[in-house]
C-alpha cells in the first residue's frame, strides 16, 4: 500500500514537472522571410519587421531583450515567439517598469526594470493607480495626475499590449484569412496558416504597397542615420588629424566623410517622407534628426563659403550626439512612422512652420558649438578675440541665420494657430518659450552692435541663449507637458538633459570667471 502511494506521488510530481516544462517559454526560429509581410497597425499598413521593432520597444524599451534563460532575443524573434508559441511567455521578464517611484510604490524591489506579465498582473496597486490616472484624465484634470499614476497607466498599456500579442489579437495581417472578418487577427489558437510563404501567397492577391513595404524593410536594416553619425565621427577625426599634420589629402577625406554623412541624412529623410507621406517632424525623434541635418547643412554651407573646416569641426559633436541619442533611446525617442494627428494634417502649415523653427535650432546649435570653440581658444591664448576675428564673424553669421529663421517660424506659427485654433497668440507655453528664446538672441545680437560686449561675450552669450532653445524645444514637451502642443509631449531623458544644462551653466560660470583681461591700450 505504501509503495502504491509513493508511486502515485512520483507520477503526480512527474506530471507536474512535465506540465511546468511544457509551459516554459520557447523561441521559434528567427525567420527573416516574415519581414516584408503586411501588418495593419497604428492606422497604417507596415511590414512585419517594423511592427516587431515597435512592439518590442514598447514592451521592453529596446529592440532586443536579454532574458535569463533564453539569452539575447531580437525584436523579430521575440514577436514571432510570442505569436506562435505563447505558452510560458507570461512568466518571462519582458515588460518595462521604468519609473523608480512606481517600482517602489508597487513593492518591486528587484534590481531590474523588466518584469513578467504574471508578476505585474498580480499587483492590485498597479490597477488602482492606472484607474486613478484614467479617472483624472477623463475629468479633464490632466495636471493633477500623480507621476506614479501616470507611469502606472503606461505600464498597464504594456500589459494589455502583451496580452493582445499572446492572444493573437494584435496580429492583423492584410488581408485576413479566408472565411474571417476583415481586419480579423491571425490568432495562434485558431489553426490558421502561419508560415511566411503561405501568408505571402495570400497577400500577393491583394493590392498592397509592396514597394513601400520592401523599402521600409531596407530602411530598418540599413540604419542610414546610424551610418550618418559614423561618417561624421570619421570626418571629425580626419579634420583634427589634418590640422595637426597640415595634410591636404586628410582634409579632403574629412570633407568627403562629412558630405557622405549629410547625404545619408538626406537619404534617410527622403525614405521616411515617401513611406509616411508627410514631413518628418511630428515627434522629438524626428525633430532631433532634423536639427542634426540643419546643423550639418549650415556647417557645409559656411565651410564652403568661407573655405574653412572650422564649421565642420564645430558641427561634428552636435550632429554625432544628436544622432547617437536618437539611435540609443528608442523608448524615449520613438522612431515609428505613425500617421499624423488631426491638428497636423495641414501639410503646408506643418512644413512651413515646424521645419522653419527646427531648422533655426540647427543654426543655433552650430553657433553654440562655435561659441565653445571660441571660448576655449581665447582661454588658451589668454587674450580676448578682436571684433574682426574670423571666429567671431563665423559665430555672428550663424546667429543671424538662426534669428531670421526663428522669427519667421514664430510668426508663421501664429498664422497656423489662427488657422487651427482661431487665435493668433494665446501665451501657450510653447509660444511663450519660443518668444523668450527669440528675444534672448535678439538681445545678444543688439548687445554686440551696441558695444555692450565683444566677441568673447558673444560666444558666452550664444551658449547661454541655447538653454532657452532647450527649454522651448525639450522642456515644454517633456518637463512641463502643458499647452495645446500636446502632440509633441513625451516622457524620459530628463536626467540627461538636466545634466547637460547643468554642465553648460558651470561652463558659462567658468568662462566668465576665467575671462581673459583685455590688452592694455597704448
Amino acid at each position: 500500500m505504501n509503495r502504491l502511494f509513493l508511486l502515485f506521488l512520483f507520477l503526480l510530481a512527474a506530471g507536474t514537472n512535465l506540465q511546468a516544462a511544457q509551459t516554459e517559454a520557447s523561441l521559434v526560429p528567427d525567420d527573416p522571410s516574415f519581414d516584408s509581410l503586411a501588418i495593419q497597425h497604428r492606422g497604417r499598413i507596415k511590414p512585419f519587421l517594423s511592427f516587431a521593432q515597435e512592439i518590442a520597444t514598447t514592451l521592453t524599451g529596446r529592440t532586443s531583450v536579454q532574458l535569463p534563460d533564453l539569452g539575447k532575443v531580437g525584436a523579430r524573434r521575440l514577436i514571432l515567439s510570442l505569436w506562435m508559441e505563447p505558452a510560458g511567455w507570461d512568466q518571462e521578464p519582458i515588460l518595462l517598469v521604468e519609473d523608480p517611484s512606481l517600482r517602489q510604490e508597487l513593492g518591486l524591489t528587484e534590481h531590474t526594470r523588466l518584469f513578467s506579465l504574471r508578476r505585474l498582473s498580480a499587483l492590485p496597486r498597479l490597477a488602482q493607480l492606472s484607474a486613478m490616472a484614467e479617472s483624472a484624465r477623463a475629468s479633464g484634470s490632466r495636471d493633477s495626475v500623480p507621476p506614479a499614476a501616470a507611469a502606472a497607466q503606461i505600464v498597464t498599456l504594456r500589459v494589455n499590449l502583451l496580452q493582445s500579442i499572446l492572444s493573437g489579437e494584435a496580429m492583423r495581417m492584410i488581408p485576413p484569412p479566408e472565411g474571417s472578418l476583415p481586419g480579423a487577427p491571425w490568432a495562434p489558437a485558431s489553426g490558421q496558416i502561419k508560415s511566411p510563404s503561405a501568408i505571402s501567397e495570400i497577400q500577393s492577391h491583394a493590392r498592397l504597397p509592396q514597394t513601400k513595404l520592401a523599402l521600409e524593410v531596407l530602411y530598418l536594416k540599413f540604419h542610414p542615420f546610424r551610418w550618418a553619425w559614423v561618417c561624421w565621427l570619421l570626418a571629425a577625426l580626419l579634420l583634427v588629424a589634418a590640422g595637426k599634420e597640415k595634410s591636404s589629402r586628410t582634409l579632403s577625406l574629412g570633407w568627403a566623410f562629412s558630405l557622405l554623412g549629410s547625404l545619408l541624412l538626406v537619404t534617410g529623410f527622403a525614405v521616411r517622407i515617401w513611406i509616411a507621406g508627410r514631413p518628418p517632424v511630428t515627434n522629438m525623434y524626428e525633430s532631433i534628426l532634423w536639427v542634426a541635418f540643419g546643423t550639418s547643412l549650415f556647417a557645409i554651407f559656411f565651410a564652403s563659403r568661407y573655405r574653412t573646416p572650422a564649421y565642420l569641426l564645430a558641427a561634428s559633436p552636435v550632429v554625432i550626439l544628436a544622432l547617437v541619442a536618437s539611435d540609443l533611446q528608442p523608448a524615449v525617442l520613438d522612431p515609428s512612422l505613425n500617421p499624423l494627428v488631426p491638428v497636423l494634417r495641414s501639410n503646408f502649415w506643418l512644413t512651413i512652420h515646424v521645419l522653419t523653427i527646427t531648422l533655426s535650432y540647427g543654426a543655433f546649435a552650430l553657433a553654440t558649438a562655435l561659441g565653445h570653440f571660441l571660448v576655449f581658444r581665447s582661454l588658451q591664448a589668454r587674450a580676448l578675440p578682436s571684433v574682426t576675428d574670423a571666429g567671431v564673424i563665423q559665430l555672428y553669421r550663424c546667429l543671424q541665420i538662426g534669428v531670421l529663421l526663428l522669427a519667421a517660424g514664430v510668426i508663421l506659427g501664429g498664422v497656423w494657430a489662427n488657422y487651427s485654433w482661431g487665435r493668433f497668440w494665446d501665451w501657450d507655453p510653447k509660444e511663450t518659450w519660443a518668444l523668450i528664446a527669440l528675444l534672448s538672441y535678439i538681445i545678444l545680437l543688439h548687445g554686440r552692435l551696441g558695444g555692450w560686449w565683444g566677441g568673447y561675450g558673444l560666444a558666452v552669450g550664444s551658449i547661454a541663449c541655447f538653454l532657452t532653445i532647450l527649454m522651448a524645444w525639450y522642456g515644454v514637451n517633456f518637463v512641463l507637458g502643458k499647452g495645446l502642443h500636446s502632440y509633441g509631449f513625451g516622457n524620459g531623458g530628463q536626467f540627461y538633459v538636466g545634466l547637460f544644462a547643468l554642465l553648460e551653466l558651470l561652463f558659462i560660470l567658468f568662462a566668465l570667471v576665467r575671462r581673459p583681461r583685455p590688452a592694455p591700450s597704448s
